[in-house]
């Protein structure tokens, strides 16, 4: 393989959408390349990529250039999402449309992400290693402060954070406060970017709570009495085996801390974590957009747009419903909308949002989400991230289902962003009039 690097300060994407820039265009490119070698051959894009599949079996599978993806089952994603938008019932529908010379396009992009950095012996920033870290402290009253070295910038770490730390100590959500970003007080940290906070940051969380577990367990043996491998755990008490009424709440446990820990033990309750991620995880996507095309204006409506994304274990749906729909909203933007237009001495044209346009909810569609789980093997929690997915899944979808629309009439490929001038201006290359 032969590839040329060009350095310019025109931007080809226009913008880096959530830190994905690393993976949009090269998922983009797959993608493209994946409908056009099924037109080519005459197989249908949904059994094409059935057939090239990594197996789920076969996870951990080690790539070519040397990375391991942890797990995945990628054809259970590409299948729910068939059955969701009911695949096969659309393919009749457009082959009936066609026939009346309506323009209607299914368009599928799958793929696999990669987030989630460190791990440190690969990834570094001058210098620095990537990892990412926690500080959880507890009062004696049993409310707890936890500390990161990340930065919500509307994710909803707060609330994913505080319920990461419930599920391990058992203390409610509400009764932990989450701090960020806050260099006078934060552990070290590595920062939000690249869909990295809840595989490092989430990871250290779940590790410092499980230091915390760990000296808990120690004060309740001493509290009754009994020795170590006596106790058993459920969230938010230890109790004495086949006496479960004899047990200490964890809010006991983190008062006695402070005034009747055992002799040698150091008092208090809080504990530091950094996250070394062994290896980076690859949440995955299967993605099914519907178009129809108006043959007189060329205006493209999306008419259904399926979202099947794995992130592993899912920790609050909500957050990631809500992670999605927004970035499904940005990855409609540079497929029919965004771009940076340049003249030929390189001036920008569209330096205003007059002229840039950014879809709002009047454009955006109904996105239809859903989700398989295939949790993370090396990862404390199972979880793998999703904040990048859509932006990543996206634009493929909805110019694959541009251009299968137009596909009968020659037209094989468009550059994004795809605009009603745009398919208009293909047609009448090809020397078209529609009817």
């Amino acid at each position: 393989m032969e590839a040329d690097a060009v350095y310019t300060n025109k931007p080809p994407g226009g913008v880096a959408y959530r830190c994905s820039f690393r993976v949009t265009e090269a998922v983009h490119a797959i993608e493209r390349i994946t409908d056009r070698l099924a037109l080519e051959i005459g197989k249908d894009p949904a059994q094409l990529r059935m057939e090239n599949f990594i197996k789920k079996e076969d996870f951990p599978w080690k790539s070519p250039t040397g990375w391991e993806y942890d797990s995945g089952d990628y054809e259970a994603g590409l299948k729910k999402a068939m059955d969701v938008v009911e695949y096969d019932k659309l393919r009749v529908e457009q082959a009936e449309k066609r026939k009346k010379g309506e323009l209607m396009g299914i368009g599928i992009s799958t793929f696999t992400e990669i987030v989630g950095a460190g791990p440190s012996r690969d990834f570094d920033i001058l210098g620095i290693k990537m990892f990412d870290s926690a500080e959880i402290r507890v009062h004696p009253t049993g409310k707890a402060i936890a500390r990161f070295g990340t930065k919500s910038q509307g994710q909803g770490h707060e609330t994913t954070y505080a319920q990461i730390i419930a599920e391990e100590l058992g203390i409610p959500a509400e009764n932990i406060q989450i701090e960020e970003g806050d260099t006078d007080t934060a552990p070290y940290g590595l920062g939000t970017y690249a869909s990295r906070s809840t595989p490092t940051a989430g990871a250290a969380a779940a590790m410092a709570a499980r230091k915390l577990r760990d000296k808990a367990k120690k004060i309740a043996a001493y509290l009754l009495e009994v020795s170590e491998d006596d106790l058993e755990w459920e969230p938010g008490k230890f109790f004495v085996k086949g006496a479960p009424e004899k047990s200490k709440t964890i809010q006991e446990i983190v008062f006695a801390a402070y005034t009747n820990h055992p002799l040698g033990m150091e008092a208090g309750f809080e504990a530091t974590h950094y996250y070394d991620p062994p290896n980076l995880t690859f949440p995955s996507g299967a993605y099914i957009c519907v178009v129809d095309i108006d043959k007189e204006t060329f205006e493209i409506k999306v008419r259904r747009f399926v979202a099947i994304d794995d992130c592993g274990n899912i920790i609050n749906p909500m957050i990631v419903q809500g992670q999605v729909h927004g970035g499904l909203t940005q990855g409609l933007a540079p497929a029919m909308y965004e771009e940076l237009i340049y003249d030929e001495d390189g001036n920008i044209l569209n330096g205003t949002l007059m002229d840039y346009l950014v879809p709002t909810a009047v454009e955006s569609p109904n996105w239809e989400t859903g989700h398989t789980v295939t949790p993370s093997p090396h990862h404390p929690i199972g979880a793998k991230g999703v904040g990048e997915s859509p932006t990543v899944g996206a634009p493929p979808a909805i110019a694959n289902a541009i251009v299968d629309a137009l596909s009968p009439y020659g037209i094989t490929h468009l550059d994004i962003p795809i605009t009603p001038y745009k398919i208009w201006k293909a047609l009448k290359e090809k020397g078209i009039t529609l009817e």
